[in-house]
């Protein structure tokens, strides 16, 4: 094989980076409510802004269609790793409790779709 090959769309690659500025983690945490300059680390439109610059980009047009895909995207996996715990044959037996942090991903992503619409 030949060539060059992409996995996945950039933006959704990116917009998947950023989903900690939206949420907080339960066990790892989240960078909402983040005190950019004294931490050091940028806010997601600097983040973003950076990426833009690296990238020769001029802005991300539907940013929030991109952070409500990734939502999705992990709701989808957590999903999963729920029904094998249910099922017996998960990694973990934590992988019992994930159900609720699925639904909380969904509702996640729905709420940046009405952004996205502009509807909130």
């Amino acid at each position: 094989m030949t060539g060059s090959y992409v996995l996945g769309h950039p933006l959704a690659d990116l917009a998947y980076n950023c989903m900690t500025y939206h949420f907080m983690h339960p066990v790892s945490g989240g960078l909402v409510n983040t005190n950019y300059a004294e931490s050091g680390i940028p806010s997601e439109q600097a983040y973003i802004d950076a990426y833009c610059k690296r990238t020769g980009r001029d802005g991300i047009e539907n940013w929030h269609f991109y952070i409500a895909f990734s939502f999705f995207r992990l709701a989808a996996i957590v999903q999963g790793v729920y029904k094998r715990g249910l099922d017996g044959n998960a990694s973990s037996d934590k992988a019992k409790t994930y159900g609720a942090f699925a639904r909380m991903l969904a509702d996640l992503g729905a709420k940046n779709i009405l952004k996205a619409e502009k509807k909130i």
